[in-house]
């Protein structure tokens, strides 16, 4: 086996399973030795359908006894409620809010609500309020702190769980303080007044309160950002959701299916603003993390019935637990203790977020299936074989969670429909390889918007219309992310018909082209011809700032080197004129001039001023010369940083 072959093999074994210390990779070395090399090359690997695969783990002697004996013994495995533990995180988070250390009170507060179990589950804890009064003493301590916001949302919840609230006094005079540090004195002085109907005569809270909420200073939650969703610039194209009108699909042979410009792009305009079909947070993140939308968890709303995940609010948790979380709940340390990869997880997603059931999963996973590239025709048996038995137990998984409904037997041999469902998971496990995205936010410091900022992976989705971007190693546009949302902006001007390029991660900047072609032969099966490859640019820091001109020559489209000689015309090779670039190199100026205006903008945190110079010079750089030019790929650079301040960004 070549170097190359087996960096595929290492590339592509990390798409299925991501830690080998996982049950998964011991049963698939199991059902690998039953099997034998000769089983294995003369008849599995020569199948020449997913379903001829997926029916051979179930039911061929050489291998059906030990895929058998391990999916027979799949049953839920989760993280449990507890409501002692909860009550005990609840008294620590009233001990620490009495000292006055806000930080630690909310966090044990947020334990406790996360690990309570719901209303009547264990009576002998709490009398079974113990999700209520979580709920509640959290209240009382964001209420300390200033956030109405959460607090209300929270004295909310501890009613719906439980709390006495139609009666309570108390529990009046608490929402009235949550809307004055919201700034909505109207609300306040109808909760004000019911607490006056239900308080017995002579009582001072009334007033006592009054003249607290009178010193209260509105407070918004600073770390709350709510940012904007940009949409495709010129409107979205009808034939390619989430894709800019400015864009379209083409075709060819030899590049497949990918994006071109439909009319001239501007540096900026936005292509694409595309939400997953399916996206799953990495399981590294379920502690900090919205399970539903990725927001940051400042006050976590748990799942009723497990505590191994939490959402940002109610809203999210009723999507969530309506939907897909009703299927994954009880299996998610199972799946976690797997080592399966994060495509597994978006792959099952699939199916457990249809809403309309089994039948609408199967038509969006097939669809996908379809359209977009899987590389079958290079896979080796064992990465078949391996798929096969990954999507057989996400399959039992769905069968244990009644997925399918209630079924007759306990037996693991999948019935008809079932079939079809497991096969459509090989499916997608081959297609999530080559099409899914990473997800990220960036983290950025107290100090400085920019510097010392890092990009933090978070988890990963499937865009089904953002899968169709080529790559180039230098890319066109800018990626980033607004929530679970990808956005992809023009980072130069495209003419017609031009390639509107991504990046699948090496870049020309940082690697050199040996480095780069291995990588992308290793993880996504071809050769790179964009024009850094064809012409071997240098890496930036071996890059001179020498720049190469457009003949601005009528229509002419040779590339002429900066001349010797500034006094004298150049004689173009192509059109056999003799052009002076004066003019040129007078616009290169203006722009070298933009790009430090750009920067010092950006020094001072002047992000819009940025974006909006460097897209400005950028669009005139094009318009007279070409890369590589080093101050341009670092202006092309500092806007992505920039556009990507725009999106999800996280302070400590």
């Amino acid at each position: 086996m070549d170097s190359d072959t087996a960096y595929q093999q290492i590339c592509s074994v990390r798409t299925v399973q991501s830690d080998k210390k996982g049950f998964f990779n011991e049963f698939y070395l199991e059902v690998r030795q039953s099997c034998g090399e000769k089983w294995l090359t003369n008849y599995f690997g020569k199948l020449k359908s997913d379903q001829a695969r997926i029916l051979s783990i179930f039911s061929d002697r050489e291998i059906c006894d030990p895929v058998l004996g391990v999916l027979e013994n799949v049953r839920p495995v989760y993280k449990q409620k507890d409501a002692l533990f909860s009550s005990q995180r609840r008294a620590q988070a009233e001990k620490f809010n009495l000292l006055d250390d806000p930080k630690q009170a909310l966090a044990h507060a947020n334990l406790a609500v996360v690990r309570a179990p719901a209303r009547d589950i264990d009576p002998l804890v709490d009398g079974g309020l113990t999700l209520a009064l979580a709920f509640w003493t959290r209240a009382l301590i964001l209420l300390d702190m200033g956030n109405g916001e959460a607090a209300l949302s929270d004295l909310k919840l501890a009613a719906n769980y439980g709390v006495e609230s139609k009666s309570s006094v108390d529990y009046y005079l608490k929402m009235a303080k949550a809307y004055a540090y919201m700034g909505e004195p109207a609300r306040v002085e109808i909760s004000l007044k019911i607490a006056e109907k239900l308080a017995p005569a002579g009582t001072t809270k009334i007033d006592a309160c009054r003249q607290e909420i009178a010193n209260i200073k509105t407070n918004s939650d600073p770390k709350k950002i709510n940012l904007k969703k940009p949409n495709p610039t010129g409107g979205e194209n009808p034939d390619l959701l989430g894709t800019s009108n400015l864009v379209k699909l083409v075709e060819s042979s030899d590049k497949g299916k990918f994006i071109v410009a439909t009319n001239e792009l501007k540096t900026g305009d936005v292509v694409l603003a595309e939400d997953p079909i399916a996206a799953c947070l990495l399981p590294s993140f379920f502690g900090s993390h919205c399970h539903n939308c990725f927001e940051r968890l400042i006050t976590p709303v748990p799942c009723l019935n497990c505590s191994g995940i939490a959402f940002c609010s109610a809203q999210c948790m009723g999507e969530a637990c309506s939907s897909y979380h009703r299927f994954e709940c009880a299996f998610m340390d199972l799946f976690i203790g797997s080592g399966m990869s994060i495509l597994c997880y978006i792959a099952l997603r699939v199916f457990t977020q249809a809403r309309a059931g089994v039948e609408q999963g199967l038509s969006i996973a097939n669809g996908l299936i379809e359209n977009l590239c899987a590389h079958n025709e290079s896979r080796q048996a064992d990465d078949f074989l391996q798929r096969s038995l990954m999507a057989g137990f996400l399959m039992r998984c769905l069968q244990k969670a009644q997925y399918f409904g209630h079924r007759k037997t306990e037996g693991v041999n999948p019935t008809a429909l079932e079939l079809k469902v497991a096969t459509a998971l090989l499916g997608l496990l081959q297609v999530l390889q080559f099409n899914a995205h990473e997800i990220y936010e960036t983290l950025v410091t107290d100090k400085h918007c920019f510097d010392g900022s890092k990009v933090i992976y978070v988890g990963a989705g499937l865009y089904p219309a953002g899968s169709y971007f080529n790559h180039e190693c230098w890319p066109t546009v800018a990626r980033y992310f607004v929530g679970k949302r990808i956005i992809l902006a023009a980072t130069r001007p495209h003419k017609q018909n031009q390639i509107v390029a991504e990046n699948y991660g090496p870049v020309f900047t940082k690697m050199n082209l040996k480095e780069r072609q291995r990588a992308l032969r290793g993880r996504y099966l071809f050769d790179c011809t964009c024009d850094c490859c064809k012409e071997n640019w240098p890496t930036l820091q071996k890059l001179d700032k020498q720049v190469r001109f457009w003949c601005p020559s009528g229509t002419c489209g040779s590339v002429l080197r900066f001349p010797k000689d500034l006094a004298k015309d150049v004689r173009c090779a192509r059109c056999r004129k003799n052009v002076s670039l004066k003019e040129s190199i007078v616009k290169l100026i203006k722009v070298e001039e933009m790009y430090r205006e750009a920067a010092n903008a950006m020094k001072n945190q002047d992000v819009e001023s940025a974006i909006e110079l460097f897209k400005e010079a950028i669009d005139q750089f094009y318009e007279i010369a070409v890369l590589p030019h080093k101050d341009t790929l670092i202006a092309q650079d500092s806007l992505r940083t920039c556009l990507a301040s725009t999106g999800t960004t996280f302070k400590k």
